[in-house]
């Protein structure tokens, strides 16, 4: 038997069960955003890890080394994000061909700077290695009240499940550039940013659980009830998508919603709420910082016992949800 033929989630669940956990120090270890471990009274310490490797994660042909390097921290902000926290720390590990210009080395760190400076992040380490392809590897620490912490396991039956801000969008941007067409949605596709800001927000205001929307609305609800063992319902025509995604699918005889639910990289947040506490956030909604809302956020479905399964509603049809961008 092969990876391929198990995919990444069961390969995911596989070393799960191969790997043992005796320190009590660790709250949770594999099967979220992010591991927590005890750090003092007041915080739990955050590590997360992410890889991005050349023609899987970015292609020479549409990123700037800039863009490459503020992905790599982008997308590991927004792990620790979607855990309630903010990040500490980061080591910076790379794999490249001998023949690397040392001019993709300093500007990859421009991009690296630039981000982990918005963040206060420190660069405190990393490692180089020699490879055939590029690979960039982010080991970031955070940490994160004790109080405010969110894992994938506290949804609660009859949650309302949200979403912030609009979604598909960096799928689009993907399809355009493949397809050598432009649009809008191109350019949140090669500048993707985490929504760290919100995830404070949201973890302040009495939310359940959360998780970031790296591999598309479907995985992430599934990755949500599976962990908290429920099921859920999204109801297709309340998932918000802009009109710039809307607009590159009809160009690209696409099915806007399969952007939404099963693209990746959005780095959104789906969070699950109790509909008592509903009434906080839609205040937040309606403040402004800078002349902008600090939160927008759709509620788009329900957390079910998890008998009911997990589906999608498409008018009164149901959809069972599968899992979106997987690496095998």
């Amino acid at each position: 038997m092969k990876i391929s033929d198990i995919g990444e989630t069961e390969l995911i669940k596989r070393i799960h069960k191969k790997v043992g956990q005796s320190s009590k120090d660790v709250i949770k270890g594999i099967g979220d955003d992010a591991a927590v471990v005890v750090f003092d009274k007041k915080y739990y310490m955050l590590f997360t890890t992410d890889s991005l490797f050349e023609n899987v994660h970015f292609s020479l042909k549409f990123f700037t080394p800039e863009q490459i390097g503020k992905k790599a921290i982008e997308s590991n902000v927004s792990d620790i994000a979607a855990m309630g926290g903010f990040p500490k720390y980061a080591l910076v590990s790379l794999i490249l061909p001998k023949d690397t210009d040392i001019k993709f080395v300093d500007k990859l760190y421009y991009g690296i700077n630039k981000a982990s400076k918005k963040y206060k992040i420190n660069i405190i380490g990393g490692n180089l290695s020699r490879g055939k392809s590029i690979s960039i590897s982010v080991m970031m620490i955070g940490l994160v009240e004790k109080k405010y912490l969110c894992l994938r396991k506290n949804a609660k039956v009859n949650d309302l499940i949200a979403v912030t801000n609009t979604l598909g969008n960096s799928k689009a941007g993907l399809e355009l550039l493949n397809h050598r067409q432009k649009g809008p949605s191109v350019g949140y596709f090669l500048n993707p940013k985490s929504r760290l800001e919100e995830a404070r927000l949201l973890a302040k205001s009495g939310i359940n659980a959360m998780e970031d929307i790296s591999d598309g609305l479907a995985s992430e609800t599934i990755n949500i009830c599976n962990e908290s063992k429920t099921g859920a319902v999204i109801y297709k025509e309340k998932i918000p998508i802009s009109k710039n995604t809307i607009n590159g699918a009809k160009k690209l005889k696409k099915d806007h919603y399969e952007f939404a639910l099963y693209g990746g990289e959005d780095y959104e947040l789906v969070f699950t709420i109790d509909k008592n506490q509903l009434k906080k956030l839609n205040n937040l909604k309606n403040k402004k910082n800078n002349g902008k809302n600090k939160l927008m956020f759709s509620v788009i479905g329900k957390i079910l016992p998890k008998e009911k399964g997990i589906y999608l509603l498409d008018k009164n049809k149901k959809v069972k949800l599968k899992q979106g961008y997987e690496h095998f």
